[in-house]
């Protein structure tokens, strides 16, 4: 797959509404079902942990979904993430709790909670400040 083809993936679920645990384009997802959803548009099965709260991250310190993912995809250096990698994110001191695609140097999609969608981010700000690694989709081409 190419990073053209995830980014128009990415783009197709813009406006799926969020919904925890899910990963149906045009029905419902939230950050990991998101990124389930585009790889599986590929062929891709990712098995990330489906055994989670809303709000895990607040009461654990475990990297699970960075840890999940590294069994698939590859670490790649956060500054050198380009468009159609994945990009996680934590909220003040706990692990990364939310993923995202790159779609632009400054532009990400994910399903977030308080928008209650699939939504379009320019990565500035404290979405910047949050970002905590990135990977590669597994079989990405440029």
């Amino acid at each position: 797959m190419r990073r053209s083809q995830i980014v128009a993936e990415a783009r197709s679920w813009l406006g799926t509404p969020y919904h925890h645990q899910a990963a149906l384009k045009g029905i419902g997802c939230d950050c990991i079902g998101l990124l389930k959803g585009i790889y599986a548009a590929f062929g891709g099965v990712v098995d990330l942990p489906a055994d989670y709260s809303p709000s895990w991250h607040v009461h654990r310190a475990e990297e699970r979904l960075r840890e999940g993912l590294s069994r698939y995809g590859t670490e790649i250096p956060l500054l050198s993430a380009r468009p159609g990698d994945i990009l996680l994110f934590g909220f003040g001191r706990g692990p990364a709790a939310h993923g995202a695609v790159l779609i632009e140097p400054d532009i990400i999609i994910h399903a977030y909670a308080e928008a209650g969608a699939v939504i379009a981010s320019r990565l500035a700000g404290r979405w910047l400040a949050w970002r905590r690694s990135a990977f590669a989709f597994p079989g990405i081409e440029d």
